[in-house]
Order: structure tokens, then sequence, then C-alpha cells
């Protein structure tokens, strides 16, 4: 059986691009649907919602860099979106585990969850497409 190294710089790398891109990806979404209300300022939230996605594109990539042989399927954004889409779902529930232990700090919202769902699409398929472009580059 042949050893196969990880790259975690192009793993790192990709999943804090597509992090970047897909916070701003979001605000935008979010300012359409008006599923829920900013508390702070335009340029407040471009810089939190790079930060937070670029955590979140990387925790996705090292998930995708460390799992990819053994993920079902054989095109690496369906393998994107199935990691993205199961981590938002474990966030999800730890969310509902907030939410019952304390029901007037954390609160469910129905259109949230919603669109928080389809936003963990959105970075399976821009990570997906950044490793897929990376990958013909090779």
């Amino acid at each position: 059986m042949e050893i196969q190294s990880i790259d975690w710089k192009k793993g790192i790398i990709l999943g804090a691009i597509a992090g970047v891109i897909w916070g701003w990806v979001v605000i935008l979404i979010n300012a359409i649907s008006g599923a829920f209300q900013f508390e702070s300022s335009v340029l407040q939230n471009l810089i939190n919602f790079a930060a937070g996605g670029a955590i979140f594109g990387i925790v996705v990539s090292g998930f995708l860099t460390i799992l990819q042989r053994w993920l079902p399927f054989k095109n690496i954004v369906a393998n994107a979106v199935l990691l993205s889409t199961i981590l938002w779902l474990l966030l999800r529930i730890g969310g509902m585990l907030l939410s019952s232990i304390e029901p007037e700090r954390y609160h469910l919202i129905t259109a949230q969850s919603i669109q928080g769902f389809i936003m963990a699409i959105v970075m399976g398929c821009i990570l997906g497409i950044l490793w897929k472009v990376n990958k013909k580059k090779v």
C-alpha cells in the first residue's frame, strides 16, 4: 500500500480562500434573503465574516485533506459538500443543545437554519471547485 503525503499547506490555503469568499457570499445572500439582521457595520461584518469563513473553510478543507481517500464520491466537489454539510449539522446540533439548556438566551430560528444549510452547501461547492482548479494546475 502506497503511503500518500498530506499537503497541509494546500489544504489550509484553499480552505482560507474558500472561507473568505464564502463569508462575503453569506453577507450578500443574507442581505437578499433578510433571514437575520446584522448588528454591526458593513466593514466590521466583512472582516468578521471573512475571518469566520476562513476558519470554517480551513476546518472543512482539513477534513477533506485527511479523509479524501475514504470519502464516498469520486468527485471532489461532492465530497467537499458532504463534509461541509456534516460539519454544519454538527454545529447545528450543538446549537440545539444550547437552546435546550438556555432557551431564553439561545433560540433556534428556522429561516436561519435553512439559510445555514444552504450556505454549508455553497461552502462545499466553493471549496471543491478551488480544489478541482488547483488539481488541474499541478
